[in-house]
């Protein structure tokens, strides 16, 4: 059976037949949430959809940050968590697969066809590589499936689903990533970097990269999967995660970022991290 709640699904896949699937999950955060906890899928792989907003993932001392439209590929039996960072706002799907051949047919694909998906996948753990439309209007569909079971005609077409997000997953992990538009990404960082002490507008962000302002707009949100003031946003909140463990007051660090307000400042720390920086600031004195 299916866990509903407004903003967060999960499904139980051995509830629906798919005897070596675990769960498929999808959330859509209009605010962030506390952090995952350190945990393993014990032999199973998991493969994350971040559709838009931002993700981190810490497996050992290494942290993966993954942005929109971005596929990470988790490997069983192995401990991660999203570090210090909370569940972000935005849309994330995840999918868990059980490598264990002898639990059953995955989605009823010959034993060979599986291990090459599945073992493909394995080789891509630990990777970000970019997804596409096709790949997300598939894990909608599954969704939509897995909360109107009604004949055996949806369970046919689960099964099929499935089957083709990880052959998409697989195709999608052997493209060539394109560098271009990161290399602006990186400029951009640079230029928001040099100027996080004051308000950045759109229109200047556009011209660095010589784009118009409506265009930069759909290419920064596809490339980065969220608007460009709230990029700007975040990297102003890293900044002032740092200022905040000094001896500047809260109202130093808010107007020495460019906020118009400490009370401005303050709804939108809390808006990325799910505390107030007086919270923030406390916690990391008694650390």
């Amino acid at each position: 059976m299916d866990i509903a709640l407004q903003d967060r699904r999960v499904f139980n896949l051995r509830d629906f037949g798919i005897k070596r699937g675990l769960s498929f999950g999808h959330y859509r955060y209009k605010a962030v949430k506390p952090g995952l906890e350190s945990h393993l899928h014990q032999g199973a792989l998991e493969i994350c959809f971040c559709m838009k907003g931002q993700q981190y993932y810490k497996i050992g001392e290494q942290l993966y940050e993954l942005n929109g439209n971005d596929i990470f590929v988790v490997p069983p039996d192995t401990m991660h968590s999203t570090g210090e960072f909370p569940e972000d706002k935005g849309e994330l799907f995840w999918l868990q697969i059980l490598l264990d051949s002898s639990v059953g047919k995955l989605c009823n694909m010959p034993k060979k066809q599986s291990d090459f998906l599945l073992n493909t996948l394995l080789d891509k753990s630990q990777c970000i590589f970019k997804g596409s439309f096709q790949l997300k209007l598939n894990l909608e569909k599954l969704v939509d499936y897995l909360e109107n079971v009604d004949s055996m005609l949806s369970k046919i077409m689960i099964d099929q689903l499935i089957t083709q997000l990880l052959l998409e997953t697989v195709i999608l992990s052997k493209k060539t990533q394109k560098s271009l538009p990161s290399i602006k990404l990186n400029t951009l960082d640079k230029y928001i970097q040099k100027n996080l002490f004051r308000i950045i507008y759109v229109d200047e962000m556009a011209n660095i990269v010589g784009m118009s302002t409506g265009y930069f707009k759909a290419w920064f949100k596809k490339e980065s999967g969220m608007p460009p003031k709230e990029y700007v946003n975040r990297l102003k909140i890293e900044q002032a995660k740092i200022d905040l463990r000094t001896t500047k007051t809260v109202t130093e660090v808010a107007f020495g970022l460019g906020f118009a307000s400490s009370q401005y400042f303050a709804t939108t720390f809390k808006k990325f991290t799910g505390t107030t920086p007086k919270s923030y600031r406390r916690l990391q004195r008694e650390l």
